[in-house]
């Protein structure tokens, strides 16, 4: 039926089909118990579809809650099962990759109340944490191996490679008793005999006896890749003799120099055609070994000049005494690095230092290490250095006596060799208290105390001199994994990559580096014996890359 206006009447499009109520059928019962009828049909050509299922009212109370879930994640179901149950379920999740956190596991906090309650109680268990892990753990890559580095040779293989016995070797600490040169000969000063090992055919030869010669041997030195077969010695009393090794056996003197009767010669270094010779008094002699009248003395020391050491590029002298100080001699101008026409500004360590050791791949780097009571290695730099304040751009702590130090040519790593350990020093009002020799030293409880003397870096042999000038201080030696070890650090960060703890028995006095800068030899008097380790490592050339001339050929 139509309206008046020509529409349709939207209630008259609906009709329902009559039902006879005489003629009706007879039906069975349902397993549900419903009877069956007709519905009514109902035309969606007129049913307003947006007022029916409501979908312009988004924020009604029907509206479906915004969920959490990745479309990229699926949400795994609250009951799931491992994938390993069974040895073959977990042999094939194997192979596919999906054995515990290697699978994405996603979770739908929709309960907004028990969500807050577990992120409270353990915050990993959120959402966003579970996928920040997942997505960290791809950029967590395996560190790099470095092949030249102390981590993949002395640090996995924590044993020496060769001993050689050295009876009568120099107790001093302040002595230099062995001594490696570039043709891959180890020379042991041995009492007034100099003994030397060719490493290559491993054959034992004497070189040269002292006894003839005033005082005792305390010092010997190879020469470098000019003079590489000379060998130099120097005696207590000042005398310093050089030899030729020649092509083996017994060697022959060349020269024999007494710059000084006083203090003796207690360090030497090569450059070329120059020794120089550092000598107890305080004095630097150089001498030209083609003209032995040639000499030149440096007198700005004030104690036993203990170390000697040329830079790889051969333009500096740094030298170091008995009292801390340190100075850096420019060749090429003649005076001191630190000499700016005012009075001369000294590196200085609160303790002797013997440890001397110039980077070979970054000339201007110096390294340092004091004894006792300061157990310091510094880093300086020569094109940093102020006249005015010189400070070290690097200080290492250790609270033990360094006795050597070596710089390594293949990576950025730095090797010190120590002796005894100590408790570190109270200040000085502490120490400006008045003690009685009567009063025992006592140590905090928990530490391990060996002995407590006065100015004694060896407490188990008093024979040795006393490294420290003020005889008021007492120092308590004590037992740390540094004492009588090989340490290795890294550079810049100074961080200690390797110790590898009693080394020998006592105290390494000396150490030297191999020709190819990947061992070294350590010395310790009380075993009499030396010992070889393998440090670093050569690095690899690199892959040689393939070229067009390598697959084909011309012709």
């Amino acid at each position: 039926m139509s309206s008046p206006d020509g529409l349709v009447n939207e209630r008259d499009c609906v009709f329902e089909t009559p039902v006879a109520s005489q003629s009706r059928k007879r039906v069975h019962g349902s397993v549900t118990n419903f009877g069956s009828h007709k519905r009514r049909r109902v035309s969606t050509a007129s049913v307003d579809l947006g007022s029916e299922l409501d979908l312009n009212n988004t924020a009604g109370p029907s509206a479906p809650a915004p969920t959490s879930a990745d479309r990229f994640i699926s949400s795994r179901p609250k009951l799931f099962l491992p994938l390993e149950i069974t040895p073959r379920t977990r042999r094939i999740s194997k192979q596919f990759g999906l054995i515990d956190d290697r699978v994405l596991n996603f979770k739908d906090d929709t309960d907004i109340f028990t969500t807050t309650l577990q992120e409270d109680s353990n915050p990993n268990t959120s959402t966003v944490s579970l996928i920040r892990r997942s997505a960290s753990s791809l950029f967590n890559t395996p560190p790099t191996l470095r092949p030249t580095s102390v981590t993949e040779n002395l640090n996995k293989r924590r044993h020496c490679l060769m001993v050689l016995d050295s009876p009568g070797v120099s107790l001093d600490p302040d002595a230099f008793a062995i001594s490696w040169s570039l043709r891959n000969l180890i020379a042991v000063a041995c009492k007034d005999d100099v003994y030397y090992q060719n490493l290559e055919t491993r054959s034992v030869s004497q070189l040269c006896s002292a006894s003839s010669l005033p005082g005792k041997l305390g010092v010997i030195q190879w020469g470098d890749e000019k003079h590489d077969n000379y060998l130099a010695l120097g005696m207590s009393k000042g005398t310093v003799q050089m030899w030729d090794a020649g092509a083996g056996g017994k060697g022959t003197a060349i020269h024999t120099w007494n710059p000084r009767k006083d203090g003796g010669a207690r360090s030497l270094a090569w450059n070329h055609d120059l020794l120089t010779i550092g000598m107890g008094n305080g004095d630097i002699v150089l001498t030209d070994i083609r003209s032995a009248r040639n000499t030149e003395v440096i007198e700005k020391h004030k104690a036993h000049v203990l170390g000697l050491q040329w830079s790889a590029d051969h333009n500096y002298l740094a030298s170091s005494d008995k009292s801390g100080a340190i100075h850096i001699w420019d060749r090429r101008v003649g005076k001191s690095l630190l000499d700016f026409g005012q009075p001369i500004t000294k590196m200085r360590h609160k303790a002797p230092v013997k440890a001397l050791a110039w980077c070979p791949w970054k000339p201007d780097l110096l390294a340092t290490g004091s004894t006792a009571p300061e157990g310091k290695i510094k880093i300086w730099s020569t094109s940093l250095m102020s006249p005015q304040l010189p400070e070290p751009t690097h200080t290492i702590p250790l609270n033990t006596t360094v006795l050597s130090l070596h710089w390594s040519p293949h990576c950025k790593e730095l090797l010190s060799t120590h002796g005894p350990s100590f408790m570190p020093l109270l200040s000085t009002r502490h120490r400006s208290l008045p003690s009685s020799s009567n009063t025992p030293t006592t140590s905090r409880p928990g530490t391990p105390t060996n002995d407590t003397r006065t100015n004694n870096p060896n407490p188990t042999n008093p024979d040795i001199n006393n490294n420290n000038n003020n005889n008021t201080t007492k120092l308590t030696y004590t037992k740390t994994p540094l004492t009588n070890s090989i340490t290795v650090h890294e550079y810049p960060s100074c961080k200690r990559l390797m110790t590898l703890t009693n080394a020998h028995n006592s105290h390494i006095t000396h150490s030297c580096l191999s020709p190819n800068g990947e061992s070294i030899f350590t010395v310790c008097p009380r075993e009499e014996a030396i010992k070889m380790w393998q440090v670093w490592s050569t690095r690899r050339p690199p892959p040689k890359r393939e070229s067009a001339f390598d697959k084909f050929v011309i012709r």
